[in-house]
């Protein structure tokens, strides 16, 4: 297997998160994502948009974060990162798909300062994201409740927020983080996961 990715990109790291909760031996090829390489002409053969993470195995060429968790999950399902019954894995991935559609635009929103000389910390883009963080931050205080992971057992959907709450401390969010103690708990638990820890930017 080769799994094509950028650091500066959030989305693979999910990828390389599952690959080692499930010990896969995996190429991991570092693409100029800055330097316009995505665009040549031989990467766009593995993903017509450009982006990354790409996972090429046996002959399979895959796109989308989302896809190679779920491709890596039924091909090699030990340990399993899906529960077995069917509404918790309905549950599992409706999580998956919120991190991607509500969490990763704001917390998009609010570290673009960081990456983009041009944004302010007090630009009305970025106050805007910090209160959609906190949105979501508020759902997931409410449905982590007493459990120690987001949909019972530890999942494809801790695997899908990883990269984006293990960093806010980082980033100079940790006060939206303190504000809720069992989000704050719950993200201690996935830093300390080996897999988290391992692909820690």
């Amino acid at each position: 297997m080769q799994l094509f990715w950028h650091p500066f990109s959030v989305f693979p790291r999910r990828v390389r998160i599952a690959l080692r909760e499930k010990s896969l031996a995996c190429e991991e090829v570092v693409v100029d994502l800055p330097g316009g390489a995505l665009r040549a002409r031989d990467f766009l053969r593995l993903n017509p948009f450009g982006q990354v993470p790409v996972l090429e195995d046996d002959g399979l060429v895959l796109a989308e974060s989302v896809a190679l968790l779920e491709y890596l999950e039924e091909r090699h399902p030990s340990p399993s990162l899906l529960p077995d019954d069917v509404s918790a894995r309905a549950r599992v991935r409706e999580l998956m798909l919120w991190s991607g559609d509500y969490l990763a635009p704001a917390w998009k929103a609010v570290l673009a300062p960081l990456f983009s000389p041009s944004v302010r910390s007090d630009d009305p883009s970025v106050r805007s994201g910090r209160e959609a963080l906190e949105r979501y931050l508020d759902v997931l205080e409410a449905r982590l409740g007493d459990a120690p992971w987001l949909a019972g057992d530890y999942s494809l959907a801790d695997v899908c927020h990883a990269p984006f709450v293990t960093v806010l401390e980082q980033a100079g969010e940790g006060d939206v983080v303190r504000a809720r103690p069992r989000v704050a708990a719950w993200i201690e638990r996935l830093a300390a996961r080996p897999a988290v820890r391992d692909t820690a930017p």
